[in-house]
């Protein structure tokens, strides 16, 4: 067996050889395959994860991008492994390294690789719509749209359904975001093709939900925020997480939320979590992993207080969580920065509101979705996310960043949901807060 079919068969051994023998010999054979099958390794890509995120990703971006960079000095005139790179500073927040990756690989196309520079400029709208640039995003899809439909038959591919769902679900998301409702509905709903996709569908419920009902923050019923009267939660269950997180994620929130409010964690194992932490036992619980979450919104949690502010344990609290004060509240979430849809890593809700989550889940849910995110998004489709300046995630920060300019950028909660977690970035701002 070669050594570039050890390492497509996962085989750590092979991997660390290769690395070897790219590093200290120049006449490698085939460092071209090498190169690529060992940036198909790090990333892992194995389609949707189903662990129910029990285990940290197995992931390395990192290494993946050092090779996809010698990739490209080696290879600068082949498009696709540009193309790569470009993704690769993506997913790794290099969002302005990327952006001229893309610009500059777009104004090399010709008339015959229109597939690739549909990609391309889908991946200078995914940068511009991380970014909150949604007016630049809007107009990067309508030039999509224009040059792909003229290309189109009477019926759409598997492919090109999905490149269509995607883009029409960021393009109706950012009307969703900016209160636009009815728009959102139409530019899906005026497509000339009928496109049956899950992230596509749950947008339109969304985007529906809102233009009959409006948000729940605009709901007579819907509360303040008095922190006096919160419980800030989280959960761990399992053995993803040490109670060195519910520690430290308690400590942050201690030195950044003013008020009388009190702290419950969640859990199946309370060894070593500090007195200071309420605990709420679930280790009768069924599900696991992400879904244990749903013990939140059970309405037989003991928990003292009516409204809940949850945050995920790979939380990094960078500044005051004052905002949230006198907050109307019926049910808040992120929303996701790269897919359109919810990010549960931190909510804030009145537990009457969020009834349904747990009323109306059956265990069958589980088998159907990835996860507790997708249940929410699909059982409460009209509810209120979070402003995009007060909560972000990691890899939508540039990774070099000072403490002083995530400070300037009013940032106050950064969440980890993949690779790295806080303990893996022991430097900087990360290392500096998270204590």
């Amino acid at each position: 067996m070669s050594l570039a079919e050890r390492i497509l068969n996962g085989d750590p051994e092979a991997v660390q050889e290769a690395e070897i023998s790219l590093r200290d010999s120049a006449a490698v054979e085939d460092v071209f395959e090498l190169r690529r099958v060992l940036i198909k390794y790090y990333i892992n890509w194995k389609g949707v994860r189903r662990d129910a995120g029990v285990n940290h990703l197995e992931r390395n971006t990192d290494a993946a991008l050092r090779h996809s960079r010698a990739f490209h000095e080696a290879y600068p005139d082949i498009p696709g492994i540009a193309y790569q790179l470009s993704s690769l500073l993506i997913d790794n927040g290099r969002h302005d390294e990327a952006l001229q990756l893309l610009e500059k690989l777009l104004a090399s196309m010709t008339p015959d690789t229109l597939g690739l520079e549909l990609r391309i400029l889908d991946s200078i709208a995914r940068v511009l719509y991380v970014r909150g640039e949604f007016e630049r995003t809007l107009a990067i899809f309508e030039q999509i749209f224009s040059r792909a439909l003229k290309s189109n038959g009477q019926a759409l591919n598997k492919e090109q359904e999905s490149f269509f769902g995607s883009a029409l679900a960021r393009v109706s998301r950012i009307h969703v975001n900016t209160g636009n409702y009815a728009e959102a509905v139409r530019v899906i709903e005026a497509f000339p093709y009928k496109i049956d996709l899950p992230l596509l569908n749950n947008t339109l419920a969304r985007a529906h939900t809102l233009l009959r009902n409006g948000p729940p923050s605009q709901s007579a019923d819907a509360r303040p925020v008095d922190l006096d009267h919160l419980t800030v939660a989280c959960v761990k269950h399992g053995t993803k997480y040490g109670a060195d997180y519910v520690n430290r994620l308690y400590a942050m929130v201690r030195r950044h939320l003013p008020g009388n409010w009190r702290f419950v964690c969640l859990t199946d194992d309370p060894q070593g979590i500090s007195p200071e932490i309420d605990i709420i036992d679930i280790s009768a619980l069924q599900t696991r992993g992400w879904w244990a979450k749903l013990a939140l919104f059970d309405p037989q949690t003991p928990f003292a207080d009516q409204m809940i502010f949850y945050l995920d344990l790979d939380t990094v609290i960078v500044g005051d969580l004052g905002f949230i004060e006198g907050l109307k509240v019926g049910f808040y979430i992120l929303e996701h920065a790269y897919t359109p849809g919810y990010n549960s890593s931190v909510m804030l809700f009145d537990r009457t509101f969020a009834e349904p989550v747990y009323d109306r889940f059956s265990s069958s849910d589980t088998d159907r979705l990835v996860g507790d995110q997708d249940w929410i998004q699909e059982c409460m489709p009209g509810i209120d996310t979070f402003p995009r300046e007060p909560i972000r995630l990691y890899k939508l920060l540039e990774p070099d960043i000072t403490s002083t300019d995530l400070a300037r950028s009013n940032a106050k909660i950064v969440t980890f949901p993949t690779e790295p977690k806080p303990h893996q970035v022991p430097h900087g701002w990360v290392a500096e807060h998270w204590r």
